[in-house]
């Protein structure tokens, strides 16, 4: 059984950009990953996703991606990226490797997969926030005759058959989603309350230096910027939608689904409508079923920690949505993240 220093778990931009600060330190670690290769959570997304950060924010901690690739990224972009940074610094990635048990030892930690284990002192988590889609209980009594996917299995609009679609969800996905199914489909999005959309850029600039230049991007999150940005840290980045919207090339129902009856949708408003397809773009739910270590996780599952530190000795998490700032779980948050959790690590060590 092989023994490191510490283990990481999660082979993303969280985990290599985490893998580069260990490295740089000296410490002898291992990055395992559930994929194939480097960048292959990106490449099973959908195909037309676009980073709505430009490309002068999406960075790693040694590497900037390359002034070839378009201004605002698409996913393939990001995975080339992410498979020429591990190949530069020659970061130890095992791949078709999942996770099945975390467990406390006498030696820290003992990482079991399906066919080999691993011990270590310290183990970071950058396996991300987004697991298991989260689709309502009313979805199960829709008719087997209404197609039914989640956005986590999207892939392109032939994926949903021809005529009209409700796509369920108030974010990002949701908006990009719905916008690109409207070329071909009869699209409605339902959304728990208004849809808050922000232009892609003020005057030609992007938005996001704005939010650089404000210290937006930089700040704690307990500062109070953060907390009064934090409730709108679902706004749709960009107005497209909204235009299709304004047009009636678009229907939008400002209501959350709260029931389902044979391919009948209800809103909480009442309002009830017919679909032959629903795309349900309703998040994730946590799955760290397999962190078996007492006070490690809360009573929904989540993880408890404060800035990535955990309150067990020796675990660490990265990459979760507001773990320090606005941008933890983007990109461009890795670097300053990764920075400030391996102090923490190597402080622990000490």
């Amino acid at each position: 059984m092989a023994e490191y220093d510490a283990l990481v778990i999660g082979g993303g931009q969280a985990g290599l950009g985490i893998g580069y600060r260990l490295r740089e330190a000296g410490l002898d670690f291992l990055i395992v990953d559930a994929h194939g290769r480097t960048g292959d959570s990106w490449r099973e997304r959908w195909d037309s996703l676009e980073l709505f950060t430009p490309r002068p924010f999406d960075f790693l901690p040694g590497m900037k991606l390359p002034k070839s690739a378009p201004y605002y990224p698409r996913k393939d972009d990001i995975a080339d990226f992410l498979f020429t940074y591990r190949e530069k610094f020659d970061l130890p990635v095992r791949h078709n490797f999942s996770v099945q048990k975390v467990e406390q030892v006498a030696e820290g930690f003992l990482v079991s997969g399906q066919d080999d284990n691993f011990t270590a002192r310290q183990v970071i988590i950058a396996a991300g926030a987004f697991h298991t889609p989260r689709i309502p209980d009313c979805a199960t009594r829709l008719d087997p005759g209404v197609w039914q996917g989640h956005s986590h299995s999207y892939r392109r609009p032939s994926d949903v058959p021809d005529g009209k679609v409700l796509v369920v969800g108030g974010g990002n996905s949701a908006a990009q989603i719905a916008d690109e199914l409207s070329a071909t489909h009869t699209v409605t999005i339902a959304s728990n309350g208004p849809i808050g959309f922000s232009p892609r850029s003020l005057f030609g600039v992007s938005i996001f230096w704005i939010l650089h230049l404000t210290g937006m991007l930089r700040s704690d999150k307990d500062a109070a910027i953060s907390r009064y940005v934090r409730p709108y840290s679902d706004t749709v980045i960009g107005r497209t939608l909204k235009r299709k919207i304004d047009r009636g090339v678009v229907r939008h129902i400002p209501h959350s689904v709260v029931d389902c009856e044979v391919s009948t949708v209800v809103f909480a408003d009442g309002g009830r409508d017919d679909f032959p397809s629903v795309l349900w773009s309703t998040g994730y739910r946590p799955s760290y079923e397999w962190v078996k270590v007492d006070g490690a996780l809360d009573d929904a599952g989540a993880p408890l920690q404060d800035h990535g530190v955990s309150p067990v000795s020796g675990l660490f998490w990265i990459g979760l949505p507001w773990q320090g700032m606005l941008n933890s779980a983007l990109v461009n948050g890795v670097t300053a993240e990764s920075a400030a959790l391996a102090e923490a690590i190597l402080k622990e060590r000490t």
